[in-house]
């Protein structure tokens, strides 16, 4: 597969400002981090040891404070509005239905299995991260806009400052707290702190400088992670699994930053394929694999349900619900 690279070293002259460093890696990272995503939920293992879930939000963060200059905030709450709210109130709702349907069908009470919880993440618990994205970008947002008004936005001081709380922050998320979506959003907690760091060190429009900043950071991370992880042993598993998925993206930095012909197709599929593959696996993969006597075969669950939810996110992307994919 030819690759081409990505032109994102050559500094700009005065009157140039980009808008943002590309790192074709990153892209790569959201499809690896959305196949480890899946596979807990129809194997009940993780494909990346746990390490996708902190990967993708901190990505997701991160994008929403990598640019040199902070939108306007009303512009940024539009764009979240359009590409996350959305799309998350058009599927809860389809799924609703489908979850009714579902009830109907087998003679079940048709509202028997709603909570009030759902008001905050919707008809399925997986749904859970389109809110906490919106709110932890927001505040990263809102974070670099007063870094702006600071005249700071190119000082290094404020991502290490990031990292080092989002190390502490540890300590908090592995607190015990019982109820969905309360354990989901008290996990990722750390990654607003991370992925607010990674994105500034990115904002500095050099790929050097980003693949420095952001290695320091880990560093730092680690270090101030060991230690509290040490004082709660309890922080020890979230850690490793921040640990891993923050080496896997400051790892990614370093290789050359080049663009493959596939990964750009598969990158806008991946909000789909997390918002439908569990339908998917239930109407289409599982009644299959169950007649075919192959559905014990977990990986092949995966195998199977991850490029089906891609091709039917491809031909729902040439519909009207582009929108909401």
């Amino acid at each position: 597969m030819r690759a081409e690279a990505v032109d994102d070293e050559v500094i700009p002259g005065p009157s140039v400002v980009p808008a943002r460093l590309h790192l074709a890696r990153w892209d790569q990272l959201r499809v690896i981090a959305a196949v480890d995503t899946v596979a807990i939920h129809l194997t009940g293992d993780h494909a990346l040891y746990g390490f996708g879930l902190p990967l993708f939000l901190v990505l997701a963060i991160a994008l929403g404070v990598s640019k040199p200059d902070a939108p306007p905030t009303p512009r940024f709450v539009r764009s979240r509005l359009d590409r996350i709210v959305t799309p998350w109130l058009f599927w809860s709702a389809v799924l609703f239905g489908l979850r009714v349907l579902d009830a109907w069908r087998y003679d079940r009470p048709l509202l028997g299995w709603v909570e009030p919880e759902m008001l905050l993440y919707g008809p399925q618990i997986h749904l859970w991260f389109l809110p906490f994205v919106v709110g932890a970008g927001l505040l990263a947002h809102l974070v670099q806009r007063g870094q702006a008004r600071s005249q700071a936005r190119n000082d290094a001081t404020a991502p290490m400052i990031a990292f080092a709380l989002a190390a502490l922050a540890i300590w908090p998320a592995s607190l015990p707290v019982r109820g969905w979506p309360f354990e989901q959003w008290l996990f990722s907690v750390p990654t607003i702190a991370l992925g607010y760091g990674v994105g500034r060190c990115v904002a500095f429009g050099d790929l050097t400088r980003a693949r420095l900043g952001t290695t320091a950071g880990f560093t730092l991370f680690v270090t101030i992670g060991l230690a509290v992880s040490v004082l709660r042993p309890e922080a020890s598993a979230l850690f490793v699994r921040y640990v891993g998925g923050l080496a896997l993206l400051v790892g990614a930095m370093w290789l050359p930053n080049v663009i493959d012909r596939l990964t750009p197709h598969l990158v806008p599929l991946m909000l789909g394929v997390y918002v439908l593959h569990l339908d998917v696996h239930r109407s289409l993969t599982k009644p299959v694999m169950i007649d075919l006597g192959v559905y014990d075969e977990r990986w092949l669950r995966v195998a199977i349900s991850f490029p089906l939810t891609m091709a039917i996110v491809f031909a729902l992307r040439r519909t009207w619900l582009r929108r909401f994919l």
